[in-house]
């Protein structure tokens, strides 16, 4: 699959602010993290992804209702149309990835070389545009993000823990709830869970979604800090 060159990546914002203000150092962090050598995903990826998770939701909420209405007809077959449309919405959605960036399996160390060049260039353009601010506004800010830092990895702690290290083990813990009394041809055992296992299977991934979200808040605080470090150890640099 042919590779997007890296001029046609989105251009970091050119205009400085007479203040350096975080909202500045969003735009110029979001333009740099949106730049790729592959193609961005497409609407049809996105949705296919959302409608699998809705239509595990809607599954189990099917399921739980024999605990408060009598089961009929139209559970099972509304059991099998979840099943059918959560499990082509997640296929769908991973094979259109694979499409996507199926290149950087097939030559995985020519492409994250190509990758860190592309990165490295934009990083660079935007440490520069950073380095035209006041070295105390700059010192500042960076004293602040990194207390927020501090404080953020802290409460994380106590709720997730080292979530990251877990990977996708939660959400497949998850899956094994639900189809671990599944068999070939018996659609409502796909979602027969009662009502308590539901709710906590919900729980587990909400949370487990929650805490990426988290994470990936913390990364961008990480990605704000060592951006006004770089500008700072190269204003040094420059003058010795």
């Amino acid at each position: 699959m042919d590779m997007q060159v890296a001029d046609s990546a989105p251009q970091l914002t050119q205009e400085r602010q007479f203040d350096l203000t975080f909202s500045w150092l969003y735009e110029q962090v979001q333009a740099y993290t949106s730049t790729s050598i592959y193609p961005k995903a497409t609407r049809l990826e996105r949705w296919s992804l959302w409608l699998g998770l809705v239509a595990t939701g809607a599954g189990l909420t099917v399921a739980a209702l024999p605990a408060v209405i009598e089961p009929g007809l139209w559970m099972m077959k509304a059991l099998r149309l979840c099943l059918a449309i959560e499990i082509g919405g997640f296929v769908l959605s991973f094979v259109l990835m694979l499409s996507r960036e199926g290149q950087q399996y097939i030559k995985p160390r020519l492409t994250h070389a190509i990758e860190m060049d592309d990165a490295f260039r934009h990083w660079q353009s935007m440490v520069e545009r950073v380095r035209e601010y006041p070295k105390d506004e700059r010192e500042h800010r960076l004293r602040f993000v990194n207390r927020l830092r501090v404080n953020m990895t802290d409460r994380m702690g106590l709720m997730y823990g080292g979530l990251q290290k877990l990977g996708p083990f939660p959400v497949l813990i998850a899956f094994y709830l639900q189809f671990r009394n599944w068999k070939w041809g018996d659609w409502a055992g796909a979602f027969d869970v009662n009502l308590v296992s539901g709710i906590l299977m919900f729980a587990l991934v909400l949370l487990y979604v929650m805490g990426w979200v988290f994470i990936g808040i913390k990364v961008r605080l990480d990605t704000y800090a060592n951006l006004l470090e770089a500008s700072l150890a190269e204003a040094t640099e420059g003058r010795e």
